[in-house]
């Protein structure tokens, strides 16, 4: 019987001094447990990003006691929000890879300590996206890609490319230039290429390059260099730092 009540004590889910006799049970509901950081390039330069926030209810958690505050909490990102205002947490994501978060609420127990319930560890995946843009350049910049976690310990799964080189009409809907030749190259930390590819792009048309990289460890740079030709290209670009779908699914 003495065992019996001890392991139920040390089950309780709450720490910091509240009667043993007082239990608290956090329960957070959650849409979504993914979502992606996008950063907007315009000729070599970043101009905006967009950090996704996701959102957490812990409407249907119970104490004996009101609840004073609900958090979420990471090592690199945290939400916080007054009880008596809301149930909802919004969670900004400023680094991408696998977070692990903590959700707790707070409340005050009968000996008038504050008390935090413990609730339950979730694993929220954050993926990158770098949409870049170029216009009338016979020397595109190179894109720099650190495809490196930045949360977690899971590395990402894969690089992901997309890149179009555009040569547009020298005179709007009628033509008259010429063809442009251009190579991509996708350069790691030794200046070696590990993929490379050429293209030509003629007059008034567009030619992509489409292709995935397994090494997420390193840094890397993607080059389009402009071989031949003497008109002005735009170049458009999508590329994405993918992780293993690890996340916690959505209880809603």
């Amino acid at each position: 019987m003495l065992v019996s009540l001890l392991l139920a004590s040390s089950l309780a889910g709450c720490v910091g001094g509240a009667d043993e006799s007082e239990d608290a049970n956090v329960v957070a509901s959650y849409e979504v447990t993914n979502a992606t950081i996008v950063e907007y390039w315009e000729d070599g330069q970043l101009v905006s990003t967009q950090y996704p926030s996701l959102t957490f209810d812990f409407a249907r958690s119970t104490a004996p006691s009101a609840f004073v505050a609900y958090s979420v909490d990471g090592e690199h990102a945290t939400g916080q929000t007054d009880a008596s205002e809301s149930t909802l947490v919004e969670v900004e994501f400023t680094l991408h890879g696998l977070h692990r978060l903590e959700l707790n609420a707070e409340y005050t127990a009968s000996t008038g300590k504050a008390t935090v319930a413990i609730g339950e560890e979730i694993l929220v995946r954050i993926e990158k996206q770098i949409m870049w843009e170029e216009e009338s350049t016979n020397n595109p910049a190179p894109m720099m890609l650190d495809t490196r976690n930045e949360a977690g310990d899971v590395p990402a799964s894969v690089l992901v490319i997309d890149s179009t080189v555009h040569n547009p009409d020298l005179i709007a809907n009628i033509g008259g230039g010429q063809d442009v030749e251009v190579s991509w190259a996708l350069i790691d930390e030794t200046d070696e290429a590990c993929q490379s590819q050429p293209g030509t792009v003629e007059d008034g048309d567009s030619a992509t390059w489409k292709t995935v990289h397994f090494n997420t460890y390193e840094v890397h740079e993607l080059h389009i260099v402009y071989e031949e030709g003497q008109d002005l290209i735009d170049v458009q670009q999508s590329v994405s730092i993918e992780y293993e779908q690890l996340e916690t699914l959505p209880n809603l």
